[in-house]
């Protein structure tokens, strides 16, 4: 499987369900060089996702919940993506 079919297999996945079944736990997006990527610029980005060259700063190598992490913003848009556990 290429990058960039990867990438966007995990994009498309998250774009999909951004809540964990079941539990509905938040999920957000985990790109090569660290950052963190909410469900809406997934679907917004689709295009840079599928296309990456994989040191872009768009491949996406994973989809994680945030469990208690109050303070994770998307590094894209800067919108808070909410915590599982945390104090909102």
């Amino acid at each position: 499987m290429t990058t960039q079919s990867t990438s966007l297999r995990f994009a498309d996945q998250l774009a999909a369900e951004p809540f964990a079944f079941p539990g509905g736990y938040p999920r957000y997006a985990v790109t090569s060089d660290g950052a963190a990527l909410c469900s809406k610029c997934v679907r917004t980005e689709r295009e840079a996702i599928g296309t990456t060259t994989g040191s872009d700063g768009w491949c996406v190598v994973a989809i994680d919940v945030n469990w208690e992490n109050d303070s994770l913003h998307c590094d894209n848009c800067s919108a808070q993506i909410p915590s599982a556990y945390g104090d909102d």
